[in-house]
């Protein structure tokens, strides 16, 4: 059942009622996708809110002559682009499953409704806003304090699926060439 999922996300954060994730529930659908599936291509308006049940996916920019990895999802994480979402105004991100996955997905039209009905749409918002901010400084404040090595350790240590990450994405969410990344993990971390 999504709500108990949506929940058991949340629940860290704040304790709603499990009626308001049943409510929630009935504004998205869940869709099994293949690995490689673009859910939002550059230049183009995210229309969907996705939170990943299963699989991996990232968050990509084309820069010069390939995409640079600004954001890796899991299960139980946001898989978005929630800038375009918000403003509902392209953007250059590009959205891609990692690999085969099943997401749940609220349109921008039936996620406003939810806000609009003040059944805790606001609070679940802010939170998840809150939330992709302080993992977006933090990951700042790691690439500017820490070795590669180390970060790649943390990501190890606290992100479960993380080796099933294609390997020039991960490096590139490191911001390291894929070579580095392959003699670190030789090391034996």
């Amino acid at each position: 059942m999504i709500s108990n999922h949506l929940k058991q996300i949340f629940d860290p954060f704040v304790t709603i009622d499990t009626q308001v994730w049943e409510n929630f529930e009935k504004l998205g659908e869940v869709k099994k996708l293949p690995k490689e599936s673009i859910l939002k291509a550059s230049n183009t308006t995210e229309k969907f809110l996705n939170i990943l049940l299963e699989g991996s996916g990232g968050i990509l920019i084309w820069n010069v002559n390939n995409f640079v990895c600004t954001d890796i999802s899991f299960e139980s994480d946001f898989l978005n682009d929630y800038m375009s979402f918000t403003l509902q105004k392209p953007t250059p991100i590009e959205v891609k499953l990692f690999e085969d996955s099943t997401i749940f997905q609220i349109s921008y039209r039936n996620f406003q409704e939810t806000l609009a009905s003040g059944n805790h749409g606001e609070k679940i918002t802010r939170l998840a806003a809150e939330s992709a901010f302080i993992d977006k400084q933090q990951q700042q404040i790691d690439l500017l304090t820490k070795t590669a090595k180390e970060r790649y350790v943390e990501l190890l240590n606290s992100k479960k699926g993380i080796t099933r990450t294609p390997l020039k994405y991960l490096a590139s969410y490191l911001g390291i060439t894929p070579q580095s990344l392959s003699r670190i993990r030789a090391e034996k971390v």
